[in-house]
């Protein structure tokens, strides 16, 4: 169990908590957590900031109610945030991987006040925002060694972020926020399905667009405009993904790794990985093993 609060608000995560870090400033909190559970964790979190979630790795589907609605999410390596007002209740379970590393930045509500003219009161949850993730990732390197000068970066970057948020919170779901031309969630999802289910194999442009219905040219615009990503870089992440499950999870080899999660050979899978993660796979499965 994480903080507990009296009173209304409350923060319940199951699981065993394998590390905090935690980096306050005046617009927000930002804690980079770590935590090793069996395949179904409980959570329950209800809390006074506007709160945004980067869920980085190992989890993979929320069932709850959210403020009493029954909802169910997939979450992916492109679709990996969730932001939820202030005093929004979650109450349900996520499946997850042995071990998950997860970015909480709460935001304080006179600092949400006074830069935004409307309230963000629509929660978002399992989305893709490639300037969301690209900053989140430079603000857990800042939070993790602060310096006289994080004060100053957080403020720049909560700015920054309520405005990308107070636009996903429109009253429009994040999914059908696409630019003109993109994909619509449901194909997205076909397509996700096709690459994880043909990881090992050879997996081209033309099989691609054929599973979108759209010509490769039209299939590689709208792709990128969905997603922010390329397609090349988005089978690489599910087959990183792929071998992380695999490297914490099983005693395969690391040749049977890199072959089946679609990898020519153990050391293309080595250097990929490698400059995916900063770390080779050994290391990766010597720190990440249940």
């Amino acid at each position: 169990m994480e903080e507990a609060r009296p009173g209304r608000f409350v923060r319940q995560v199951g699981g065993e908590l394998v590390s905090s870090v935690v980096a306050r400033s005046k617009p927000i909190r930002v804690e980079l957590l770590s935590r090793t559970s069996r395949p179904r964790m409980n959570w329950h979190f209800r809390q006074p900031e506007l709160t945004l979630f980067w869920f980085r790795n190992g989890c993979s589907r929320l069932r709850a109610a959210v403020n009493g609605r029954p909802v169910e999410y997939e979450f992916s390596e492109v679709a990996n945030l969730a932001l939820f007002p202030a005093g929004t209740e979650i109450e349900g379970e996520w499946s997850v991987g042995p071990a998950f590393d997860y970015v909480v930045v709460f935001l304080d509500p006179l600092f949400v006040q006074s830069r935004l003219n409307g309230l963000i009161e629509t929660p978002a949850i399992a989305f893709g925002h490639d300037q969301l993730s690209r900053s989140l990732a430079e603000l857990s390197q800042e939070a993790a060694t602060p310096d006289n000068l994080f004060d100053l970066f957080a403020e720049g970057w909560a700015s920054q972020a309520l405005a990308h948020l107070a636009r996903l919170s429109r009253g429009v779901e994040p999914a059908k926020q696409l630019s003109r031309g993109g994909l619509p969630a449901l194909k997205l999802r076909k397509i996700e399905e096709f690459i994880r289910a043909n990881l090992g194999e050879t997996i081209s442009l033309s099989a691609l667009s054929d599973v979108a219905g759209l010509s490769k040219r039209h299939f590689l615009r709208a792709f990128q405009e969905s997603t922010g990503s390329s397609p090349h870089r988005y089978v690489l992440g599910l087959r990183i993904a792929s071998a992380k499950r695999r490297l914490s999870d099983t005693d395969e080899s690391l040749t049977s790794i890199a072959l089946a999660s679609g990898f020519s050979h153990a050391q293309h899978f080595s250097s990929s990985f490698r400059q995916a993660t900063g770390m080779s796979p050994s290391v990766f499965r010597q720190q990440h093993r249940a």
